[in-house]
């Protein structure tokens, strides 16, 4: 029998793209903080998950083996944090069909996450883009995850993952642990001032782009107070800055607490450029360490499959032993 640690932390993160400034600081740097003592941390790339939407195979397997190079040098160790594919563990994909026979279509339907990928999709809303929530809840249900760092807009998944804990626990009999949501989680806005999002390409920042490039679309693209008309004009970084001023509040030492570039900007004793400046510079502090061990891990692709293969046979042992039970419970006997 696998030993459950006190706290089996999972997460993952689709394989559409290259990971973003979003990913990074409202994520993985969470995914590094939980690699202590006590927990069981599992952390995936939901290659699975990403055919509802990515059409390049080539690009796909490329996208797997770069993020993994960027897990590692954010800070994961895979000595500490179960590092896998989510289409190396077949009995994920079990346990997606296994729970589908007691989830409602009609649940899945009014899940605003559904909503949301239908919307974008709506030439082409296959089975897997329906039964994406159902193969979430195995992701979280089959390593009996009981904490799950998501983003706000996962929320609904992972209370449908509970809802089907609780169901199948009170027909089957108590089998699955009951995940819980990280309440910290941050919304990291983009340069338009929505969320940050890989599959907005003019949106995101790139954490491998260099910091001269990421200065350049901050001073081009960043959103201040469009009723800034001069710099001798008062700014209001509350309520007009959409992109530039609230990330400053999550990522510029001190300022969440000072305001000192929120009132200088009420005083229209900066500007706005100046403002993008030093923004970058705070992205910049954040980025450079990380950008530097990254480049280390460059030409090691060998070593990045590697990690996935051994922590998909760790994650497989812990995986399998959920659906051995969950197969004996509804009556199903591999002969």
């Amino acid at each position: 029998m696998t030993a459950i640690a006190e706290t089996t932390v999972l997460s993952g993160i689709r394989a559409t793209g290259r990971l973003h400034f979003g990913n990074f600081m409202g994520a993985v740097r969470h995914f590094v903080t939980h690699q202590q003592h006590g927990n069981r941390c599992m952390y995936f790339i939901a290659d699975l998950h990403t055919l509802t939407t990515l059409r390049d195979p080539e690009e796909l397997r490329g996208n797997v083996i770069e993020i993994v190079k960027d897990y590692l040098a954010a800070g994961l160790n895979p000595n500490d944090s179960i590092i896998y594919a989510q289409s190396s563990i077949p009995e994920i994909s079990e346990l997606s069909l296994l729970l589908s026979m007691i989830q409602p279509l009609g649940e899945l339907e009014r899940i605003p996450t559904f909503k949301d990928l239908v919307r974008k999709n709506s030439d082409n809303v296959t089975l897997g883009l329906v039964s994406y929530p159902v193969l979430m809840a195995a992701d979280i249900l089959g390593p009996q995850a009981t904490l799950v760092p998501v983003g706000e807009d996962q929320i609904p998944n992972v209370e449908l993952a509970r809802n089907m804990a609780r169901r199948f626990n009170d027909r089957f009999g108590t089998t699955f642990a009951m995940p819980e949501t990280l309440k910290e989680m941050i919304k990291v806005p983009g340069l338009d001032g929505e969320k940050m999002g890989k599959s907005e390409a003019d949106n995101a920042i790139d954490i491998n782009a260099p910091i001269d490039v990421i200065r350049k679309r901050y001073l081009a693209r960043g959103i201040t107070d469009p009723q800034r008309m001069r710099t001798s004009d008062p700014g209001d970084p509350y309520n007009r800055c959409r992109s530039v001023y609230p990330l400053h509040e999550l990522i510029t030492p001190g300022e969440a607490d000072s305001r000192t570039i929120a009132k200088e900007c009420l005083a229209a004793s900066i500007g706005c450029v100046e403002c993008k400046k030093r923004l970058v510079d705070s992205i910049a502090a954040i980025l450079e360490p990380f950008q530097e061990r990254r480049a280390a891990l460059t030409k090691k692709d060998d070593y990045a499959r590697e990690v996935l293969h051994e922590g998909g046979k760790r994650a497989r042992r812990i995986i399998a032993e959920t659906v051995e039970k969950v197969r004996e419970k509804m009556g199903i006997i591999v002969y």
